[in-house]
């Protein structure tokens, strides 16, 4: 998975691309904190993500969960329909800010 930063001062925009998967779950869940802390709010571009795992699920849930509790937001967009059919088969579209 690759992914690009596009800093608008509180916000951030994450382009990520590729696969989140057990392979790169690991480094995006620390990437994730890093801009969870550095951000207000973030924005996961998934316009180029194929792939979602339950790794990279847990991932998202672990950014999600931490930007809430320091009253931040996490909005996804361009989600393509197989990792949408991920998050809604797990629950997590009635959980995150879709668009």
């Amino acid at each position: 998975m690759d992914v690009k930063l596009v800093n608008r001062g509180s916000d951030g925009e994450l382009l990520l691309s590729g696969d989140l998967d057990t392979k790169t779950a690991r480094d995006a869940d620390a990437l994730f904190s890093q801009m969870a802390d550095r951000f207000e709010s973030l924005t996961l571009n998934m316009l180029d993500l194929e792939y979602v795992s339950s790794a990279g699920l847990r991932a998202i849930r672990n950014l999600y969960m931490k930007l809430t509790k320091k009253g931040g937001k996490l909005t996804l967009t361009h989600v393509n329909e197989n990792v949408m059919e991920v998050f809604e088969m797990t629950g997590l579209a009635g959980l995150l800010n879709i668009r």
